[in-house]
């Protein structure tokens, strides 16, 4: 099969290799479709350990099963999306279903391979049938971006008529923003420093703020006042990965109010107050984070989009092919997303 390798730091070649082998408990997918984000550009440039190389990238998997032998399994031929989250199955986190925080934890297209490949071996337990007639580039954006808006707003506790900020408006804050809604969230507003992406949230949302220039004080402010809420909002999403948007999210809170921090912030990073018991402490702040999702996670996602309670085609960017990855993940790291995930076209139909 043709695979594209990332044979160390900084380097993805293409390659022909031979199709894995099936182990008990793991599926062999023809592999249709993958994602290619900035999230892809910071794992090439050594962000996470991969736990040795060559390394086959790539975490969302949209394809077809070839083999399984569990009888709960979907047959060979059913179109699928993986979760790549892999568990150990038997921790305490796991059997509370926590997989994301198993210490044992294992992710495709991380430390396992993933679907930057003709065929991938992913966990029978971790693969949930799909329409036949669904949008390819739409379940795309299932494998990921969904759950883990779905997860995020789950640990936040967001529920009817809480005003909501969320700081970022690419991919993640994009679903963010309706699944908050599809929680009960009264109001949202979207914030972010590029015109484009605020524009194309803006039909999700009551309203939107450019920031850029802004300091998170300042931001914080008119964050508020345009939810309508002067003592801030209930909860706060950074999903912009900057350390300044992280600070706005906080400064927009009422106190007792969460922040969720999603966003992965690229290099070393400090969270610093000048009052710390002032800002913090008194106000009984809550700091929440978030790492993947859980299969629960990918359950609830899915049964929102089927009812159509999600619009992820804003979340689709374009398509490229596996030999075009190298070449999109360096432009993405230098121009980024546009707030969009690329559409990677392993085996769609013509």
């Amino acid at each position: 099969m043709r695979a594209l390798l990332m044979v160390e730091p900084g380097r993805l070649e293409m390659e022909e290799i031979p199709v894995p082998s099936v182990n008990p408990g793991w599926a062999l997918v023809r592999v249709v479709a993958s994602a290619a984000g900035l999230f892809h550009s910071q794992m090439v440039k050594g962000m996470l350990d991969t736990k040795g190389f060559p390394r086959i990238l790539g975490h969302e998997i949209v394809g077809e099963v070839v083999e399984a032998h569990s009888p709960a399994s979907p047959p060979p031929g059913t179109l699928v999306v993986g979760d790549a989250v892999v568990g150990c199955g038997v921790c305490e986190w796991c059997v509370r279903g926590d997989e994301s925080v198993c210490p044992w934890m294992r992710h495709l297209g991380i430390d396992i391979d993933g679907g930057f490949s003709e065929f991938a071996l992913v966990p029978e337990a971790n693969i949930f049938p799909l329409p036949g007639d669904i949008d390819l580039r739409e379940a795309v954006m299932l494998s990921s971006a969904l759950p883990c808006a779905v997860h995020a707003v789950r640990r936040t506790g967001v529920r009817s008529g809480d005003r909501v900020v969320v700081s970022g408006a690419g991919s993640i804050g994009f679903a963010v923003c309706q699944v908050a809604r599809a929680f009960g969230a009264t109001t949202i507003v979207a914030a972010d420093v590029k015109d484009n992406q605020l524009a194309a949230v803006s039909k999700f949302v009551d309203a939107t703020l450019n920031v850029a220039g802004m300091d998170p004080a300042e931001a914080g402010k008119a964050l508020s006042a345009l939810a309508g809420a002067s003592h801030g909002v209930d909860v706060a999403f950074e999903t912009a990965g900057h350390i300044k948007s992280v600070e706005t999210t906080i400064k927009v809170l009422r106190p007792s109010g969460t922040t969720m921090l999603m966003g992965i912030c690229d290099g070393p990073t400090s969270l610093t107050f000048q009052n710390y018991l002032g800002e913090l402490v008194r106000r009984q702040l809550h700091l929440v984070t978030t790492f993947g999702f859980t299969r629960q996670d990918f359950l609830i996602g899915n049964r929102l989009y089927v009812a159509g309670r999600i619009d992820l085609t804003p979340l689709i960017g374009p398509t490229v092919g596996l030999d075009e990855i190298p070449q999109t993940l360096d432009y993405i790291r230098e121009h980024g997303t546009g707030g969009k995930r690329y559409v990677v076209n392993v085996g769609m139909p013509a």
